[in-house]
């Protein structure tokens, strides 16, 4: 119907040629491997330069037994691909080099598919060709084809400090190369520490993409990395205590096992106890708020009342020069746990007969 449409309002021979390519296309899916070769040939004519349409052309000669001219179709469809002048091989990753990749595989030319991919892949020289090499790593991993090069080109496509493109190779390529993944989320991780945790949400969520390995599934080395990560945080750096909250919290909404899902809350609420027990005076108002915000986010409202209750006795070392912080704190406890602090802190303090302090109590 497209054809007919194209002749009757002579369209061009680029939109002809579109169209008779995509009647080839589902020619070869019927197995009608003559016609398909005679569509495709009529292709070629309009397009001599179409690599598609060449590559549909030797895929049904070799469906139809004609190998010796398939096997030379592809020998010139390896020279188009290799040329150096091509600058548009990233155009033509679809289906034309999936075909020759895929008839090289089926004709016994392994070699020469390696040959070709590596070749291709030479082309890769920084994070913008990022698109080429995912999608020759794709052809690596489906023709079960050797990844030597994949793993060797790999950490040339990703910057330091990683940026976004970094983190989005990295989990487009945990499937097909997890060992040169995990390899370089591990120098990553060593990177990390109190203060550097900027890209630990980033880390893990690469981890969950890794495959189920020897030392235990993808997401519990991702959770034992965030329990690593929690133990060095601490007052003196509270957006280190946000970043590894949220990510135990972004954590329990992904697809995980419910083993490893029952183990975050405790996790949390382990963080944020030994956080609250090393609250001093001399801590910034933001390292006080921070803990009490994140207890009504991570639990609903509801924090565990152990929370609280450190929370409250953190409170009580503070002295009276400390009063705003502890308004800080007020702000997040309810009303019932906030009057029982301040009444305690001004009695433990002997200033319950200072009646500027008691108004400002009240006022608050």
């Amino acid at each position: 119907w497209a054809l007919k449409l194209c002749e009757a309002e002579e369209g061009t021979p680029q939109l002809r040629g579109k169209c008779l390519l995509q009647r080839t296309v589902l020619l070869l899916a019927q197995n009608s491997f003559q016609k398909a070769i005679d569509s495709s040939g009529e292709v070629m004519r309009i397009q001599p330069a179409n690599k598609h349409a060449a590559a549909l052309n030797a895929t049904a000669l070799h469906k139809i037994g004609r190998k010796k001219e398939a096997a030379s179709a592809v020998t010139e469809l390896i020279g188009a691909f290799q040329r150096s002048e091509d600058q548009h091989v990233q155009d033509e990753l679809g289906a034309p080099l999936e075909l020759v990749v895929s008839l090289l595989v089926e004709m016994h030319r392994t070699k020469e598919a390696l040959r070709l991919l590596s070749q291709l892949l030479s082309r890769v020289s920084g994070p913008r060709h990022q698109p080429l090499f995912f999608g020759l790593a794709r052809l690596y991993a489906k023709h079960g084809l050797n990844k030597d090069a994949l793993v060797l080109k790999l950490p040339q496509l990703c910057t330091r400090p990683p940026d976004r493109r970094t983190w989005d190779l990295l989990k487009s390529m945990a499937e097909y190369t997890p060992a040169a993944v995990e390899q370089l989320l591990q120098s990553y991780i060593d990177e990390a520490g109190p203060g550097r945790f900027t890209h630990v949400p980033q880390i893990t969520e690469v981890m969950c993409k890794l495959p189920f390995g020897a030392h235990g599934s993808a997401a519990n080395k991702a959770l034992k990395l965030l329990q690593r990560c929690a133990s060095q945080v601490a007052p003196d750096r509270p957006e280190d205590l946000k970043i590894i909250v949220e990510d135990l919290r972004a954590f329990m909404s992904s697809n995980i096992s419910p083993a490893v899902r029952e183990r975050l809350p405790r996790a949390i609420e382990s963080l944020l106890l030994s956080y609250c027990e090393a609250l001093t005076a001399q801590h910034t108002a933001d390292a006080w708020e921070m803990p009490g915000d994140l207890m009504k986010r991570a639990f609903n409202g509801q924090p565990p009342v152990v929370l609280l209750e450190q929370l409250q006795r953190s409170c009580l070392r503070l002295p009276l020069t400390s009063e705003k912080t502890l308004w800080v704190v007020f702000r997040h406890l309810s009303p019932d746990s906030g009057v029982a602090l301040v009444r305690t802190w001004l009695l433990q303090n002997d200033a319950a007969a200072d009646v500027d302090r008691m108004e400002r109590c009240a006022r608050h």
